[in-house]
């Protein structure tokens, strides 16, 4: 299974879509990509100004010349190789290791999305052993050098997916303070403005501001491409901020790894309390969508394994039939071969009415040899008696 050789897209594999086994994401260019069930492994390679959510792996989770990406994963061993400006939630129950990387920034896991606690446990991995923070980098200089990546101790945003039919977000992974994830409340409603009060300019949402990635990411967590709109972070909600791992939102000074710049993401915030923007409902609507034409192309698969079946059946049961008349028919000249043994005894005592069932020109085909049974019959004949045994 594999996402590779795109660009500008959004990609979906929904809950029970992969059950275990491995997956590759390759060769992509601005791409919002969704892993949401658990995997055996995942290999990540030449991803340029992606946003990528990674459900529970059960084996290694490997990135491998990545630029510019924003990543939510959770695995048993992670590692990174040559990767330049990316961002990572991280679980991961072994020591992280990169290599050859630069402006790379760490935070705790934070992703949300349904069943996300049973593919855990699918995945064998321990929500309470994080090891995000452990991360052993191949390539340090020096002691007293710049390092290569930068640790984000404080908890980031929850990174929410929302699917219909599938229960609500959840994370069993503990935030770096021990805090554990609660969904976002629901926003109320804003409060209508009084008739002589409103405006056609009140009721219309503010345009959006352009960001440097061109990402946009939904309710919940769901990104699609285009232009970022600038609203406030949602404290401890569903949304990524305009920094990716800054703390709830605030501004705060980071401390950037001396040899790398490190790349603002411009994800998009929540939308204002007059109701969600237009383009995150767009990237709902296109999410369930995707989820629904992949339902009906696994119902038409299923239905055409179905027919295939059923016309293989037809054909067996004719040709077992066909072969079973055959045997009848063959069965049947076979008798007919035999001779006086259809006829039914006659003679004009016991022993010619035994004679005339016994055939003794018919050829055995497992060779029997009839020539002793003949030779006491006409024995028995000329003495004029039966055999005792027969008698």
């Amino acid at each position: 299974m594999e996402f590779a050789n795109l660009k500008g897209e959004t990609l979906v594999r929904a809950p029970g879509s992969i059950n275990g086994e491995s997956f590759s994401i390759k060769n992509l260019e601005e791409c919002s990509v969704f892993i949401l069930d658990y995997s055996s492994e995942v290999e990540v390679s030449n991803c340029t100004n992606c946003q990528i959510f990674i459900g529970p792996v059960d084996g290694p989770a490997i990135f491998e010349g990545c630029t510019n990406c924003q990543v939510a994963v959770a695995g048993a061993v992670f590692k990174a190789n040559n990767c330049s400006n990316c961002e990572f939630g991280l679980y991961s129950s072994t020591q992280p290791a990169i290599s050859g990387c630069s402006g790379i920034r760490i935070a705790c896991w934070s992703g949300a999305y349904p069943l996300l606690t049973q593919h855990f446990a699918a995945a064998n991995l321990d929500p309470n052993n994080n090891q995000w923070n452990k991360v052993y980098d191949a390539s340090a200089s020096e002691e007293g050098g710049a390092p290569n990546f930068e640790l984000v101790a404080e908890q980031t945003p929850y990174w929410e997916v929302p699917l219909e039919s599938f229960g609500p977000p959840e994370n069993p992974v503990p935030g770096p303070t021990g805090a554990l994830y609660q969904p976002a409340a629901p926003a109320a409603p804003a409060a209508a403005p009084a008739a002589d009060e409103f405006s056609f300019e009140a009721a219309v949402p503010a345009a959006p501001a352009a960001a440097d990635f061109g990402a946009e990411l939904g309710e919940g967590g769901v990104m699609e491409n285009g232009p970022a709109a600038a609203a406030a972070p949602v404290a401890g909600g569903g949304m990524i901020s305009d920094d990716f791992l800054a703390a709830g939102g605030e501004a705060r000074a980071h401390i950037p790894s001396a040899d790398a710049e490190t790349v603002p993401t411009g994800m998009l915030d929540a939308a204002g309390t007059g109701g969600e923007h237009p383009r995150v409902a767009a990237a709902k609507q296109r999410l369930q969508q995707r989820l629904k034409d992949q339902a009906q192309q696994e119902a038409e698969q299923k239905a055409g394994i179905q027919a295939t079946a059923a016309q293989y059946l037809e054909q067996f049961y004719e040709r077992r039939n066909k072969g079973k008349e055959e045997r009848i028919r063959l069965g049947r000249e076979a008798l007919e071969g035999k001779g006086n043994g259809e006829l039914g005894p006659s003679g004009a005592n016991e022993l010619e009415r035994i004679l005339s069932m016994v055939d003794f020109n018919l050829q055995r085909p497992n060779g029997s040899d009839l020539s002793r049974f003949k030779s006491v019959l006409f024995a028995c004949r000329a003495k004029g008696a039966l055999p005792t045994a027969a008698a």
